[in-house]
């Protein structure tokens, strides 16, 4: 090892015996595509000597870290008592290392430390150049809810977005620096665009599925309707993500959305949900329009006939009665629906059946109910016992009487009496003998007690 040459392999070298009072001076120009594509680049060598020159370029930023305290951007007299010092080019700054330049006197220091420095220091070089019209896209489709079809659809989304490290406020350029290298760099010795890319377009796809998500359903607004709203969306996906990519250092200057495109499956089911529906409505829509014509022409046919609705309806419910054999009104009912027919056209057939129905359901009670009053006919041909009131039997339909004949001198008594008004005999008792006052059967022509015959008044009985 020579006296005059460093032996430590990470300093840079100088020959010459001038070399050996020689400071570094550190900048990075690239040379190259390969090297302008990088976004930090860490210079080859360290250990520099104190006094060596750190130049900073426009559109870059260097941080210099060291063991040795070292000025900072945010002192504004170039102290400071950090170890991780930002500078925000162009500028060219004057380092302090805390190794000696004379190179004897940095050999003998470094080996009693076993060839090294003690005071170990790098420079890292970050590009700030805008990065803008960067693709990103989903890998795989995003399932989302459709809020106006109410199903679930697989989307496919991409756009461009563009990003930069901020060196316009100094105070922010230097705490998004270190975020930057601690986060996004780390150690490694270059970091292209390209790497940067990928990165940030991860990020993005960490966050779009859930904002995107929310945004369709906050706003209701339909994989259909998407084409109209990419704007509004880019604009709320930018904001959410803003803050997102401060967390490590990037600043993002812009966030679109080009295409958002549901699967070719599903866009094929959306649709035939949707030529469905219109079907439907159609369908319905047509119904309701015949439904009107049939009523208007049912209505237009009532007019010119002379009855209403509720009269047709009273009709309706007459026939329906009379049709039913178990009905106790049906014989009644379906006289009336008879003589109905036969009243007339026009008005006189809704008057007719109006009043054949007052006075043949209107006014009549249940059997039960007319012999619990004591108010009833008995049928002459069936004993049936028929409401007060009934002009025909309702069980075999015999003409009824509305009054009472006295057995004894025939005078017709009204309907209740319980004696004859005109001789005094008790109605509703079974026909006595003249000469015996023995009781006979109804129609006995002869006493069967003593065989007087009966005369041709009480032989019609």
């Amino acid at each position: 090892m020579s006296l005059f040459q460093s032996a430590n392999p990470k300093e840079e070298h100088h020959s010459g015996i001038l070399g050996a009072f020689s400071v570094d001076n550190i900048k990075w120009e690239p040379g190259d595509d390969a090297g302008a594509s990088l976004v930090a680049f860490r210079y080859p060598y360290e250990d520099f000597p104190n006094g060596s020159y750190l130049q900073v370029d426009q559109s870059q930023i260097a941080v210099f870290t060291n063991n040795l305290t070292a000025g900072d951007s945010m002192n504004q007299d170039g102290s400071g008592a950090s170890q991780v010092s930002v500078f925000i080019g162009p500028c060219k700054i004057k380092l302090d290392t805390g190794d000696s330049r004379f190179a004897p006197f940095r050999n003998v220091t470094h080996a009693l430390t076993g060839g090294s420095s003690a005071f170990h220091s790098v420079v890292y070089f970050i590009s700030s150049t805008y990065m803008n019209e960067l693709r990103w896209g989903t890998q795989s489709p995003i399932i989302v809810e459709d809020p106006v079809e109410g199903v679930n659809v697989h989307v496919r989304a991409y756009g461009l977005f563009g990003a930069h490290l901020d060196q316009e406020d100094a105070g922010q350029a230097v705490v998004d620096a270190r975020k930057f290298l601690m986060k996004v760099v780390g150690t490694r010795s270059q970091y292209s665009r390209q790497e940067l890319t990928d990165f940030l377009r991860a990020k993005i796809l960490e966050r779009i599925p859930d904002l995107l998500g929310k945004a369709i359903i906050d706003k209701k607004i339909g994989i259909l309707e998407m084409s109209s709203h990419y704007s509004e969306f880019s604009d709320q996906m930018k904001e959410s993500l803003v803050k997102y990519f401060q967390d490590f250092g990037m600043t993002l200057d812009n966030f679109s959305f080009l295409s958002i495109q549901p699967l070719e499956e599903d866009l094929a089911a959306i649709n035939e949900m949707k030529i469905q529906k219109k079907r439907q409505e159609l369908e319905a829509e047509a119904n309701a329009k015949q439904m009107d014509i049939e009523s208007e022409a049912i209505a237009r046919k009532r007019q010119r006939e002379g009855y209403s609705y509720h009269e047709e309806r009273g009709m309706d419910v007459m026939q329906s009665a009379a049709s039913n054999e178990g009905s106790a009104s049906s014989a009644f009912l379906g006289a009336g629906m008879g003589l109905g027919m036969g009243v007339g056209v026009g008005g006189a057939v809704g008057a007719g059946f109006s009043n054949l129905a007052r006075e043949t359901v209107g006014n009549l009670e249940s059997p039960a109910a007319s012999q619990a009053a004591g108010n009833t006919v008995v049928c002459p041909e069936c004993s049936h016992v028929n409401p007060a009131g009934a002009k025909f039997c309702l069980e075999c339909g015999a003409k009824l009487e509305t009054k009472i004949k006295c057995p004894s001198c025939g005078y017709m008594n009204p309907l209740g009496a319980k004696f004859c008004q005109e001789c005094g005999t008790k109605l509703g008792g079974k026909l006595k003998c003249p000469k015996c006052g023995h009781e006979l059967e109804p129609g006995a022509k002869f006493c069967n007690e003593c065989g007087a015959k009966l005369t041709e008044e009480k032989k019609d009985e």
